[in-house]
């Protein structure tokens, strides 16, 4: 795996207010550069991921709180999730995240040793549900033609690649400018969809705010909008002192050199 830069770093760590002894979470390990920093000033880190395929405890985030206290990280000072897909998830053509790689099988799963691809789940689906899927995680203004477009399409033939879906999605489109972003925000909610990334999220937040002692730091990186308001909500319902009442936005500089970071959005809360 190629080295990575990761997202709004000194935020993240000034955020948690990391210290030399305490004892850290990293929910979303990918490539270990959060954690990394955290080890670097002295933490203690518990890393978990997802994805087998990474270097850290393997399982969903949304069961935080049974892996920390299995690993003996019943309490913690501070968590980090970093959410969205990792730059190697992207780079890697079959994992099917992106629709860069239009012959890559359409997976989409962030555990490919889990459920069931995306290639088959939307074959179930009714245009109605994909309809819902597309307007609610994709906040997407074709999603009913694009629904319709592809339950035509699937008549004819399977879906089964990246190129399948996103030959369907270009040809509803038909404009150059609209394409880019009606792709990604069509596989963005394909993939939130097929692995369940919101329900997750509430759940993973819910085992965060037990683990975390008094005086302990969540710290969440988002990637858009849904996942944002989710966790402003769940901060709210938690009770959870919100440090950062709107959230930080990475420099001018930050998004210039890493590409990645242009859209996150980085919340800090305090267990009171």
């Amino acid at each position: 795996m190629k080295k990575h830069t990761p997202v709004m770093v000194e935020e993240v760590l000034e955020g948690l207010n990391v210290r030399e002894g305490g004892r850290y979470i990293d929910a979303t390990f990918g490539l270990g550069g959060h954690s990394g920093e955290i080890v670097r000033l002295g933490g203690d880190v518990l890393g978990i991921d997802v994805d087998p395929e990474t270097q850290a405890v393997h399982g969903n985030f949304r069961d935080i709180e049974r892996i920390a206290r299995e690993h003996g990280f019943d309490q913690v000072d501070g968590i980090l999730f970093d959410l969205g897909v990792s730059s190697h998830q992207l780079d890697t053509p079959e994992r099917g995240f992106s629709f860069r790689y239009p012959h890559a099988l359409l997976d989409l799963r962030m555990n490919p040793e889990q459920g069931a691809p995306a290639s088959e789940y939307i074959k179930k689906l009714s245009e109605e549900e994909l309809y819902e899927i597309l307007a609610t995680f994709g906040e997407e203004k074709l999603a009913r033609t694009i629904a319709h477009a592809l339950v035509g399409a699937r008549r004819v033939r399977p879906l089964t690649s990246v190129g399948d879906v996103a030959r369907v999605v270009v040809e509803v489109v038909r404009n150059s400018k609209e394409t880019t972003a009606t792709l990604a925000r069509v596989f963005q909610a394909i993939r939130i969809a097929v692995n369940d990334e919101l329900g997750a999220l509430k759940e993973g937040l819910r085992g965060a705010q037990r683990l975390l002692t008094s005086g302990g730091r969540l710290a969440v990186l988002s990637y858009h909008s849904l996942e944002d308001r989710v966790v402003k909500r769940e901060i709210g319902r938690l009770g959870l002192w919100a440090v950062t009442k709107r959230p930080m936005r990475p420099s001018i500089q930050e998004q210039q050199e890493n590409p990645r970071s242009r859209s996150a959005k980085l919340r800090i809360a305090e267990k009171l």
